[in-house]
């Protein structure tokens, strides 16, 4: 006769054991510690002052950013997400396909 592994679930109307100590931590949880001791190198603040950020945010970088080869095409849609289009003179690769000045759909 094989045996028949137990169930993860506990019987209909039953608690699980485990969740019971799991909600009465007063009951079942053991007295805390005395806690940790901080060094005098932890103490106050001890990684210095927070740094300000030098970067624009990404909203105010994208606009007009005058990057050659790209055109803004303004907010499209419910979401109001910019939107654009860049030609052949943006493009990195070796062989760009339309000339400078033409707008691709991309």
């Amino acid at each position: 006769m094989t045996k028949q592994p137990k169930p993860s679930q506990p019987a209909h109307g039953k608690e699980n054991p485990s969740a019971h100590r799991s909600f009465h931590p007063d009951e079942y949880a053991p007295d805390e510690g005395p806690g940790r001791t901080v060094s005098k190198d932890e103490a106050g603040n001890p990684h210095g002052k927070p740094a300000e950020s030098r970067g624009a945010r990404g909203e105010d970088q994208s606009k007009d950013s005058g990057e050659k080869g790209m055109h803004d095409l303004g907010p499209r849609g419910r979401s109001q997400r910019p939107s654009g289009t860049k030609d052949a003179s943006a493009s990195t690769g070796v062989d760009p396909q339309d000339p400078p000045g033409k707008r691709s759909g991309r």
